[in-house]
């Protein structure tokens, strides 16, 4: 189990290991959010009745905004190259959101400007009302301009916080159908899924919408990609037989099976055109889509590579991982009989925990450092939770996570 130290042990000892391994890693801001209104994944958690139910679902319970949240954390990064961090923050202000005077009242999306280079002081915040905290959506475009999407609107939004172009994004989804917003390795195209049946590809300059893909099958238009290809691992054989192929795809077009790389057990993150990341739990390799290996980097000693979320710098230079490790995880007891006759009333289990966050050089698949995160917490259970984000150039680390907003310089 981790030791119980305090935060600032902990970093500090971190900045040490990294000089002492050759790595140059050094904490340049720190900014708590909760005046800002951040919420808490402890206040996410708490079972309230559901508003308006259904017939069937009359005395039925749930937890957070109706149609939840956009993440599983409770925030999201962009980081701009000259040092500006954009935080996205769900504020649910209305029903049974527990009362904070720094929300206000209204669901709204709340953008936050902060200049890490004068130690996290924040220049302005935005508030979008939205009626969905479930579509939300904070990225930055290729040429650095903030993307805004709150209210089924996609927005350019200035450095005055004025938008200066939108496009409407229609609500086409239904209840546990897929919906996200994501941007291409470089920045000039978006890719927002509406459903499962109906995905757009924005250019993010213009905003115009360059391709509308539609299908039956539901599982088009999925994995990384660069503004011409998508790279996903796919299923291979029926269920459930779990065997998966690596497929490439261009935007709304029939997926091609890259038969060189057979059964694949790694989980692909594209790089470009013709080279992409490989994870695995216990290490990632750099490949080329002809089939040849060009390095493989070893997770480090005693902890396990995320396979699930991968952040790419957009020159394309470097990469961040959350690292976990293995923790003992003792359930409660429990008096419930079927426990207790199967002898699963005292239990315990392996969890994967959060334990850091890697950073390599892409073109080496060397390690530039590592940065300690708080790992379990009360009311946060072990799943990933923190969020990261690099600068363009892979230089500025951006980690948020319990409301905490942290800025490092990886040189």
């Amino acid at each position: 189990m981790r030791k119980c130290w305090s935060r600032q042990i902990v970093l500090s000892a971190a900045v040490g290991l990294g000089l002492s391994c050759g790595w140059a890693q050094t904490r340049i801001a720190t900014l708590d959010l909760k005046p800002y209104g951040v919420m808490t994944q402890a206040e996410l958690n708490v079972q309230h009745p559901i508003p308006d139910p259904p017939p069937e679902r009359k005395g039925y319970t749930t937890s957070g905004p109706p149609g939840g949240i956009a993440w599983s954390g409770v925030g999201t990064l962009a980081v701009e190259r000259a040092g500006k961090i954009y935080i996205g923050l769900p504020i649910w202000a209305s029903g049974y959101a527990p009362k904070n005077a720094a929300r206000g009242t209204g669901d709204k999306f709340r953008v936050l400007v902060v200049n890490a280079t004068s130690g996290g002081k924040v220049e302005y915040t935005m508030d979008f009302p939205t009626k969905s905290l479930g579509r939300i959506a904070l990225q930055l475009a290729a040429d650095g301009t903030m993307l805004v999407l709150a209210d089924d609107k996609l927005m350019r939004v200035g450095t005055d916080g004025i938008p200066t172009s939108q496009l409407n994004v229609p609500n086409e989804q239904k209840e546990f159908e897929l919906w996200g917003v994501e941007t291409s390795t470089t920045g000039h195209t978006l890719r927002v899924w509406l459903n499962d049946k109906h995905t757009m590809v924005v250019n993010t300059k213009t905003l115009a919408v360059v391709k509308e893909c539609r299908t039956v099958s539901g599982d088009n238009d999925t994995g990384t990609f660069t503004d011409s290809i998508e790279l996903s691992s796919q299923s291979v054989a029926k269920f459930p037989d779990p065997a998966k192929g690596l497929e490439r795809q261009a935007f709304c077009e029939k997926r091609e099976r890259l038969q060189q790389f057979g059964q694949i057990d790694f989980c692909p993150a594209v790089v470009n055109d013709e080279q992409f990341l490989a994870i695995e739990e216990g290490a990632m390799t750099l490949r080329r889509l002809s089939g040849e290996t060009v390095w493989t980097s070893k997770a480090p000693e005693g902890l396990i590579l995320d396979t699930y979320d991968d952040e790419l710098s957009r020159d394309g230079s470097r990469v961040a991982l959350r690292l976990m490790r293995k923790a003992q995880y003792h359930h409660p007891d429990t008096m419930n009989p079927d426990d207790i006759r199967n002898g699963t009333w005292n239990r315990t289990t392996t969890e994967k925990v959060e334990d850091s966050v890697g950073v390599w050089n892409v073109a080496s698949g060397k390690l530039a450092g590592v940065i300690p995160l708080l790992g379990h917490t009360e009311g946060r259970f072990f799943e990933p939770n923190a969020q990261i984000a690099l600068s363009p150039d892979g230089k500025l680390l951006a980690v948020l996570e319990d409301g905490m907003l942290t800025v490092w310089r990886m040189d």
